[in-house]
């Protein structure tokens, strides 16, 4: 019976929420008007409104709008006959319950971080760490320094770009630079950082078998392929299972760091609290 009432009101309350406006409708009776109701539950116009994202244009708020209230009534029709047959409801409200100081806590937690708890990691702390955990930070694949181009293969000045890419001097840099922002479809310049070497080689039609022997033996790759070259230098590597250059690990490092100073702070936050109400006589053990 319900569900038929709710079937008749969608359409009803779609309507009432992006087309009728009365001058004399106070906002405050817009935010209460039932747009359906099911027994002693109801979904009013400003519980629907809180909902649609601001994104949407007209015609997709209304259809999620629609759908919103469909979904509505049917999880109140489910509950109803849930909470009437469920056999242990005692359970259901203690993990309600617990969810609930989960859910408070972890706000409270999250704010406190935010307001008290610094953000930034010193480089000598990371440095620190990482000095007294090397077995932690080993390659999981190959990483390289050098650069990365993908040209059209009509492009102009091909034969003074295969001179140019091999080489890092500052003159080279600069005409790959110039050369790259007019022409290239793929620029990568990374003589000065660590990056995957297996990220690199996605978009290159190369297929590497031996990954080591590659790289031992290989400074560059040069290709022409449907349409376009394809040039990579390499300037120096690491291989899988190597040790992990510190550069390349600072962002794993920073964020172990700032995990545990999380941790310590909150463990901080709970003895104080802790203490407090000792102090306070607040708690009590019986035997």
């Amino acid at each position: 019976m319900w569900h038929k009432i709710a079937l008749s009101l969608w359409s009803v309350a779609v309507m009432l929420l992006f087309f009728s406006c009365k001058e004399n409708f106070s906002e405050k009776n817009r935010e209460e008007a039932v747009l359906v109701r099911i027994g002693d539950k109801a979904l009013t116009r400003g519980d629907l409104e809180r909902e649609i994202p601001d994104r949407l244009k007209s015609k997709d708020s209304a259809l999620f709008a629609d759908n919103y209230i469909k979904q509505w009534v049917d999880d109140q029709l489910l509950y109803d006959v849930a909470s009437r047959n469920i056999p242990d409801k005692e359970n259901i409200d203690r993990m309600v319950e617990r969810y609930r100081q989960e859910l408070v806590i972890f706000e409270y937690q999250k704010h406190l971080l935010n307001e008290k708890l610094g953000k930034e990691i010193s480089e000598e702390a990371m440095n620190v760490y990482y000095e007294k955990n090397h077995d932690k930070f080993k390659l999981h694949s190959a990483i390289i320094k050098g650069l990365f181009l993908k040209v059209p293969e009509n492009s102009p000045q091909i034969t003074r770009l295969k001179k140019w890419y091999k080489s890092n001097t500052p003159e080279a840099v600069e005409n790959i630079e110039k050369y790259g922002l007019h022409n290239a479809v793929i620029y990568e310049y990374f003589y000065d950082k660590w990056v995957s070497f297996d990220e690199v080689m996605d978009n290159i039609p190369y297929s590497v078998e031996r990954e080591a022997d590659f790289l031992r033996t290989h400074k560059n790759i040069e290709l022409n392929h449907k349409g376009y070259w394809y040039f990579l230098n390499i300037s120096d590597y690491q291989l899988k299972g190597e040790q992990m250059p510190f550069d390349f690990a600072k962002a794993q490092i920073k964020e172990i760091l700032m995990n545990q100073k999380k941790m310590n702070f909150l463990k901080e936050v709970k003895d104080e609290l802790y203490q407090d109400a000792l102090k306070e006589k607040e708690i009590e053990y019986f035997n």
